[in-house]
């Protein structure tokens, strides 16, 4: 249990018995102590407890840690116990909402917090590790000291027209389309970060009764979607994810594409093909055992698939074996799922992540947003200092600065700090 603002010490004290008063422990050292309630001093615990004192803690004010036994009706008492005497339970993010408001983080720290507790594969936490020890705060600051060099010297020319002093127009393009680019490189690598961080879409598609549903089981090794020997089972997309490479990867079942008897099924095959356009990677399952469908073909004349020729166990169509580069696989048998795996994995690297992650760092959608809107800023500006005024030019340069304010959290609003920190869970 974590306690933080001015009171903590105090709220905690009434709480635990130990060698010296709980006001006179050392900073940041672990101490034994016991539990008590504070009505009847009847013991309730053996536990530790640590002591940070402000401004050395992570909030920025004293927090005390208590480090009790894992029984929910004793960690429940406790916490009631603690707000009888003054303490309120935390809101989502708060703590380190306070880190920040208190000056020991900036804003996308802060938000790398919520970006490490979303990793789910070991490529992932290295990208959000990377976040949260300042590698984007660090780009930006340094983009921030560059970008007000700019102002400042197209400022000293705009009062000193005759002076020839301060910033040339040529230098001031060349600057600003440096710093362009700059942001360009920076998406350009968050592109590839998120897709490692938040997973890439592979859909399954094919006729009805291909084995579509049977070979997502087998992938995931679960009983996730329903197989029956009845075509048209599946009606609706069915997930579920698996690590592939360090990428997690969203594996979707989806309706067969044939022809439709009622509205439900055409809603299906409608989603189908949805599904298949907003996906990563299509996995194209032919029933080897039977004539492809002329319409599930189409479907890979139309964008590149990983053909994948199912039921490996029966004995084969002439027309489906002749379909060139198919993965034979049989879910039934478990032969070739192995394989399948592996150049699933082979096609989803070299797709998301060719490279490895050298220099790669994760963004939050609200960040990104904002590197838009600076990258178009510097655009506005590098196209009107050939084309505009100064004054022009100045305008957009500081549209610019702004969001290079909004990306570290200097002069934000407090509805756009609820928005952030309402995505944490509560006790971070």
């Amino acid at each position: 249990m974590r306690l933080s603002g001015p009171q903590a010490l105090s709220i905690v004290g009434g709480l635990v018995r130990a060698r010296g008063p709980l006001d006179q422990f050392p900073s940041h050292a672990l101490r034994r102590v016991a539990l008590l309630d504070p009505r009847s001093r009847t013991p309730l615990d053996d536990a530790l407890c640590v002591v940070m004192r402000a401004p050395r803690s992570y909030t920025g004010d004293d927090v005390v840690e208590l480090s009790c036994h894992g029984s929910p009706a004793l960690l429940r008492m406790i916490v009631e116990l603690a707000r009888e005497r003054g303490a309120r339970l935390a809101e989502p993010g708060e703590f380190t909402r306070r880190a920040f408001l208190n000056g020991r983080i900036d804003l996308t720290r802060a938000e790398a917090v919520a970006l490490m507790i979303g990793a789910r594969t070991e490529r992932a936490v290295t990208l959000a590790a990377r976040a949260l020890a300042g590698e984007l705060g660090t780009r930006v600051e340094r983009l921030r000291s560059e970008l007000l060099d700019v102002i400042a010297g197209l400022e000293v020319a705009l009062d000193f027209p005759d002076e020839q002093v301060g910033l040339a127009s040529g230098q001031a393009w060349s600057d600003v389309t440096r710093l362009a680019a700059g942001v360009d490189e920076m998406l350009a690598l968050t592109d590839r970060a998120r897709a490692i961080h938040q997973g890439v879409t592979v859909v399954l598609a094919g006729a009805p009764n291909a084995g579509k549903s049977t070979l997502l089981n087998a992938l995931l090794g679960a009983d996730r979607a329903i197989v029956s020997p009845v075509p048209g089972t599946t009606r609706d997309i069915v997930e579920g994810t698996i690590a592939l490479g360090g990428i997690p990867v969203v594996l979707r079942d989806t309706a067969g594409i044939g022809p439709t008897t009622d509205a439900i099924e055409a809603e299906g095959v409608r989603r189908t093909l949805k599904a298949i356009d907003d996906s990563d990677l299509v996995l194209l399952i032919i029933d080897g055992s039977v004539a492809p469908d002329a319409r599930v073909l189409e479907v890979a004349r139309q964008r590149s698939c990983l053909v994948v020729r199912t039921k490996s166990d029966l004995p084969a169509d002439d027309g489906a074996r002749a379909i060139p580069d198919a993965l034979e696989v049989s879910a039934l048998t478990g032969t070739g799922i192995a394989t399948l795996l592996d150049h699933l994995a082979t096609e989803i690297t070299q797709r998301v992540s060719p490279d490895d992650d050298a220099g790669l760092f994760v963004t939050t959608l609200r960040q990104r947003e904002v590197l838009e809107s600076l990258r178009e800023a510097l655009g506005r500006a590098a196209s009107a200092i050939h084309e505009a005024p100064i004054e022009a030019v100045l305008v957009d340069l500081n549209d610019a600065l702004g969001a290079v304010a909004e990306l570290l959290g200097t002069g934000i609003g407090e509805a756009v700090l609820d928005r952030i920190f309402a995505t944490f869970c509560v006790g971070k």
